[in-house]
């Protein structure tokens, strides 16, 4: 390493909420923190326009206690940051009917032990009947035949929280570049030493790097992590559309359906946001085909749950913004016994913006005691291959008849 390289002592790749909340935790702490985004501050799937949904409702039973964590901890943001994190606790109700081919007594056991376990993992959650629901949404159909209730579940005006973190981020001391480009971790000795940027400047890690750029997290992990421990994800690019409410309707809950892809929210400013269901087709990042295929199953489900939507009028479609995901549509995050000082989180799967201060929470617990917290087991890439002793097992030939 050159003598006159630039080093820190912690280096925090990706300018999203992970990174930017994770980059106030540590400077909170006493660390010395450099956070570099290869564009600005949210530029990537934590940006754009409108909300993100804040919710345990229908998750993972894996990601649930995370979920519980994160949840208190937006509220908390909210109440102490000056002009808060944009977080809203408006609950969350998702509804269900009768599809063809299912019976009711099938549906209401499989959405009843959701709420149970929900519940005993940290999020209080209850069923709600046909008219408990339209009492508290008088606008949604009434096809429906109940709801799931969750009264902690939010919403968050992602963009706006993600530059709440940085901001206090650096007020704690911490150091932020945009236009950072990393295109190379670089590995010596046992351990991430330096970085590269697109530019040509390299440096230094001092005790520990985070990579929490999502999308460009695989790239600059397939130089140091073997196959098995990398597993495969792909990109998605979800599609939101915004539409007027000339009505002046109120939507009171963050609002999804169990048989339909969708979600949807009123905006402060009146404005509703369709979101949830089919994505896009996209290239290089960018949008390519397919919007008005999805355009068009997206606004049929959202009419269907709530009818008055289809006297509205479009204001914009957005489709502009990356995920990752993984097969089990949960997280992939790691600290390589290879590489000690390197730490990694990225397949958010399309609803990381929820669970992400339960998570940076845990980054920061697993850094300043080096022992990683039992809440992060589930999300190992050792969960996608078998033990070594499996493996070796010997198969038995299937005796003939």
């Amino acid at each position: 390493m050159s003598q006159h390289m630039q080093s820190f002592e912690t280096v925090i790749v990706g300018g999203g909420i992970y990174g930017a909340s994770l980059a106030y935790e540590l400077s909170s702490l006493g660390r010395q923190v450099l956070l570099l985004e290869a564009g600005e501050i949210a530029s990537g799937a934590s940006g754009g326009p409108g909300e993100r949904g804040v919710r345990a409702n229908n998750r993972d039973i894996r990601e649930l206690p995370v979920v519980s964590l994160s949840i208190d901890r937006w509220q908390e943001f909210q109440d102490a940051f000056e002009g808060g994190v944009g977080y809203r606790r408006v609950g969350g109700l998702q509804v269900f009917d009768q599809p063809y081919g299912l019976r009711e007594h099938e549906i209401r056991g499989r959405l009843e032990a959701r709420a149970a376990i929900q519940t005993a993992l940290g999020t209080p959650t209850r069923i709600l009947t046909r008219d408990e629901v339209v009492e508290i949404e008088p606008e949604m159909t009434r096809s429906i035949i109940g709801g799931v209730y969750c009264p902690n579940d939010g919403v968050g005006d992602h963009t706006f929280a993600t530059r709440q973190f940085a901001k206090a981020a650096e007020a704690k001391g911490a150091t932020i570049r945009t236009g950072a480009r990393v295109v190379k971790l670089n590995a010596a000795n046992g351990r991430i030493r330096s970085i590269s940027l697109a530019d040509g400047e390299e440096i230094g890690v001092g005790e520990k790097i985070f990579l929490l750029a999502n999308a460009g997290a695989p790239a600059l992990l397939a130089e140091h992590i073997a196959g098995e421990l990398l597993p495969p994800t792909w990109n998605l690019m979800p599609q939101m559309m915004y539409v007027t409410n000339p009505e002046n309707r109120t939507i009171k809950h963050l609002l999804s359906h169990a048989h339909r892809r969708l979600a949807i929210k009123q905006l402060p400013d009146g404005t509703i946001m369709l979101s949830g269901g089919v994505s896009v087709t996209h290239k290089e990042g960018r949008v390519d085909t397919g919007s008005l295929s999805s355009t068009a199953i997206n606004l049929t489900d959202s009419i269907m749950t709530l009818p008055f939507l289809d006297r509205s009028q479009f204001m914009q479609v957005d489709a502009t913004r990356v995920d990752t995901n993984a097969l089990d549509d949960i997280p992939i995050i790691d600290n390589p016994a290879h590489l000690p000082n390197l730490f990694y989180g990225y397949a958010w799967s399309g609803h990381g913006f929820a669970i992400s201060l339960g998570f940076t929470k845990l980054f920061a617990d697993w850094s300043q005691t080096g022992e990683k917290p039992e809440l992060l087991e589930p999300f190992s890439p050792a969960r996608f291959h078998l033990p070594a002793p499996v493996k070796a097992a010997p198969r038995r030939m299937a005796m003939s008849a």
